[in-house]
């Protein structure tokens, strides 16, 4: 595994970071899962002290709970936290794309044009949809002026995208990815064209309408995993 990461990485202890980070965001790695230092150590053939300083890492987004046993396990997904996320984004984002419509170039429109284009050429392609989901919120992200501001969506933007897989992955209403793709992206393409206008108004309109769109599919997901969970836990207690 260590062999094949990338070598855009500074450090042994960036690359444990980063793939475990990818690992619970794409919830490969779900909540409650126990990661063991020393077997990532092993998996890895390194020393446990850079694995550590991952685990901290990791700690500080919220993304594992290092207990009181020293057991690390995945952070939950409690609704609240996820409510209180969906919350914070709606906040900062819609203030961030007002400034982001009066600052952004015609060559950041230019290219995220073509980014949108190539999901929807290839809706299949889950990796170039999260990429390209990525790029627009940073577009947002990168012109607001506010540094404290800027630092908190960059911290929420790991938390948000967990969401958002949680619940592509585990209460997704229609299995068809596809189309929730094209769905999706074609939100994205309505918050460039107002970016485009250079309209604040407009800007501030449709990202708040794809963030209400998105936490709507999320509570769905999460009704329908968490209805999934409890029949679970009564057809075992009757078996």
């Amino acid at each position: 595994m260590a062999k094949n990461a990338k070598p855009m990485f500074q450090s042994v202890s960036d690359q444990v970071f980063f793939y475990l980070k990818e690992k619970i965001i794409n919830n490969e790695l779900v909540p409650g899962s126990v990661l063991s230092i020393d077997r990532l150590s092993s998996e890895f053939g390194i020393s446990n002290t850079p694995v550590r300083e991952a685990v901290v890492r990791l700690e500080s987004l919220d993304l594992v709970t290092v207990n009181r046993n020293r057991n690390i396990t995945v952070s939950a997904m409690s609704r609240d936290k996820i409510l209180d996320i969906l919350e914070m984004r709606r906040l900062l984002e819609t203030y961030g794309s007002r400034t982001a419509a009066l600052n952004i170039t015609d060559g950041e429109i230019e290219s995220l044009e073509k980014v949108l284009d190539g999901v929807l050429a290839n809706p299949a392609d889950f990796e170039r949809y999260k990429r390209s989901d990525l790029e627009l919120h940073d577009a947002i992200t990168r012109h607001i002026q506010n540094r404290e501001i800027q630092a908190s969506l960059k911290n929420l933007s790991v938390s948000s995208l967990r969401i958002r897989y949680y619940a592509r992955y585990y209460g997704e209403e229609n299995p068809n990815l596809e189309d929730s793709v094209v769905k999706i992206t074609a939100e994205h393409r309505v918050i460039l064209a107002a970016l485009k206008s250079h309209d604040p108004d407009r800007a501030e309109q449709a990202v708040m309408t794809h963030l209400l769109n998105a936490e709507e599919r999320t509570l769905r997901a999460l009704d329908r995993l968490e209805n999934a969970t409890a029949r679970g836990k009564q057809e075992e207690s009757a078996g």
